[in-house]
């Protein structure tokens, strides 16, 4: 999940931990708070603030796939399966503000 940038907060990784408990037999296992500030300290995990995008793709590459290759993608969609996306700004919202990782690791938001 890392490498695809999606957020992970405590309540995902106690859930996770749960399940793998059940999974092996640790019926006792709670996953409670305490386990998890535990389990943070232990691997280095803590809650960072997204700070935007990350600059990795050359502006000119995102110009150039919108003129020729999404140009030729929507050629192949009729009227009728064209949609409006002004909302999506509402859902991106959604995502949190901090999320859970490494502590070395540079926290970006994603594109």
């Amino acid at each position: 999940m890392r490498d695809k940038n999606v957020p992970i907060s405590g309540s995902f990784i106690i859930e996770k931990a749960l399940q793998f408990a059940k999974a092996l037999g640790y019926d006792e296992f709670r996953g409670s708070n305490g386990w998890l500030e535990k389990f943070k300290r232990k691997h280095g995990i803590m809650a960072k603030v997204i700070s935007g995008e990350s600059k990795a793709i050359d502006d000119n590459d995102s110009e150039n796939w919108i003129t020729e290759t999404l140009s030729k993608i929507l050629k192949e969609y009729k009227p009728e399966n064209t949609f409006n996306a002004d909302e999506t700004a509402l859902f991106f919202q959604c995502v949190p503000q901090k999320i859970l990782t490494f502590k070395k690791k540079k926290c970006f938001g994603g594109k």
